[in-house]
């Protein structure tokens, strides 16, 4: 007998019917059929299906009762996805296509989540924001790719607040030409240590450039204690990788469930673990050599002023206005933040160079050509020579132009923010920037792979920043690091095609980028053959 049978029927008819009625309609008993006849894979993909229509719904609901100026939501949404599958499919023709149409600011529902599309000088007055006001902090990191979870929110804040600072006083545009033999150095480490045969086969190009390249970066930025430890130099070149890895599970489950799924998915504490075991011994090695110099009475310690060091001397401030330095085990997790926002860019763009080349050998025929010319033979790579090499310098250019992802930045209002043109976001919101349009003027232009041409950089700094050339960012939030980051790349291309043949395995012309469902800039997986010329 039901419960509300046995309710007094004087007292609760207008509740007794309503449940008899809805007894007798066939919708309820129908999904109890199709509960009770489908399979578990079935219950999963309705269950998720549900989840993203409630969470658009709510959304919605919220926004409605918020009286903002908002900018116009793009007609033509597909039901659950958005527009979605209009930017898996045709990505450069659709944004260029809402541009004109809607303008420099305009909402897309993006997998059931309303964001916010900047382009133009919308686009600008975005990279430019305040991060009190549009955080990547907030919306890229803790967003999107849940970094949180991996490091601490201390380690995080000094990301935001700290790295910067460091990288402009360790590696500034006037010191490196000091690199440049560390790199040289890196460079044959990783070069004995990987491609030891004659014919090197590579599976997975992305996890061997992340490898390469922390040959490079690691000592230079930690030290020379670092150059041949292998843990160090795989948890550097690994961490980012296993924390991009998990980013699709967290998407797709409630974030209320979060805590119970990340003991089972969570590998970077294997990371942490790593640095937390031969970081310490040595920033404790190096404050006892400090603090010696400043018993003796000496103007400077004498240690050499790279990142590990710049991180170790760096001094915050807490919310009550004191003064204090990271401890030993503090410094070593900031290290796994460097590698982040460091290694993973440029190796990415090291591999979209390379894979460029392949597709188009006219432009590796003229970088060769230019590489003999500067350096014959086994003649060392100077500060002069790179300087005399216009090609390399507008072929880099051209890819990072070429490699920026359609929408990118993933920003998040940390109140409600009124664009300069009047339109308005409430707190939470997400803002993407068309970073392609932002480069080329339309996200269409140049897009075909024999488009590629870099001459039409002239001869502009590949550092310098430009109206069309905005993969650096723009005004105070342009990269410090920019100017290692492209001697790293530099360098590595001269020395790889100095001495090795690079093919695809398969023979065929690769595509010299994937775009992750039309949106983010990936790179091409084809496995490739380091062939040795001597």
């Amino acid at each position: 007998m039901n419960y509300f049978d046995t309710l007094p029927v004087d007292k609760y008819v207008p509740i007794h019917k309503a449940v008899r009625l809805i007894g007798q309609l066939i919708i309820p008993r129908q999904l109890t059929e199709m509960y009770q006849s489908a399979s578990r894979k079935q219950l999963c993909l309705w269950g998720i299906t549900i989840f993203f229509a409630l969470r658009s719904t709510i959304s919605y609901i919220k926004q409605k009762r918020q009286n903002l100026n908002r900018p116009l939501m793009v007609p033509f949404g597909l039901p659950f996805v958005g527009h979605s599958l209009y930017l898996a499919l045709s990505p450069h023709r659709y944004l260029d296509w809402c541009d004109k149409k809607y303008g420099e600011l305009y909402d897309l529902n993006i997998r059931g989540k309303r964001v916010t599309i900047a382009n133009g000088k919308m686009g600008e007055e975005v990279l430019m924001a305040d991060t009190s006001d549009l955080s990547l902090d907030a919306g890229l990191f803790r967003e999107t790719q849940f970094l949180h979870y991996a490091l601490d929110s201390k380690t995080l804040h000094l990301g935001t607040f700290g790295v910067g600072k460091i990288a402009k006083s360790v590696i500034p545009n006037s010191k490196i030409p000091l690199y440049i033999p560390g790199i040289q150095v890196g460079l044959e480490n990783g070069t004995r240590t990987l491609l030891t045969e004659k014919v090197n086969v590579i599976q997975n190009p992305s996890e061997f450039f992340q490898d390469y390249i922390s040959y490079v970066s690691v000592p230079n930025l930690l030290g020379q204690e670092f150059s041949l430890n292998k843990e160090v130099l795989h948890s550097f070149a690994a961490f980012t990788g296993d924390v991009i890895k998990s980013i699709p599970i967290f998407l797709l489950v409630p974030r209320s469930l979060h805590p119970f799924i990340l003991p089972y998915i969570k590998s970077s504490g294997k990371h942490t673990e790593t640095m937390e075991k031969y970081i310490p011994p040595v920033v404790l090695e190096r404050r006892e050599a400090m603090k010696r110099a400043a018993e003796a009475g000496l103007e400077h310690h004498g240690l050499e002023n790279n990142f590990l060091q710049g991180l170790i001397e760096f001094v915050q401030t807490d919310d009550n206005g004191n003064k204090f330095h990271y401890d030993e085990k503090e410094v070593a997790k900031s290290v796994l933040l460097l590698a982040f926002a460091s290694l993973h860019s440029v190796s990415l763009n090291l591999s979209f160079c390379i894979y460029w080349l392949l597709a188009r050998p006219d432009l590796e025929e003229k970088l060769t050509k230019e590489i003999e010319m500067v350096f014959p033979g086994d003649q060392a790579i100077t500060e002069d020579g790179l300087d005399r090499m216009p090609f390399l310098n507008n072929f880099l250019r051209e890819v990072l132009r070429q490699g920026a992802s359609n929408l990118s930045m993933n920003k998040k209002a940390m109140l409600d923010y009124t664009f300069s043109n009047g339109y308005q976001i409430p707190k939470g919101s997400q803002v993407e920037i068309c970073m392609r349009q932002l480069n080329f003027g339309t996200n269409e232009t140049r897009s075909k792979v024999e488009e590629m041409e870099p001459e039409m950089s002239q001869n502009i700094n590949v550092t310098a920043p430009a109206k069309d050339f905005s993969s650096f960012g723009m005004g105070k939030h342009l990269c410090p690091g920019r100017f290692f980051a492209m001697l790293e790349i530099k360098m590595s291309l001269i020395y790889l095609l100095k001495n090795f043949h690079i093919t695809t395995v398969s023979g065929k012309r690769p595509e010299p980028f994937r775009r992750l469902l039309g949106i983010r800039t990936i790179n091409s997986v084809d496995p490739l053959i380091f062939t040795a010329k001597k």
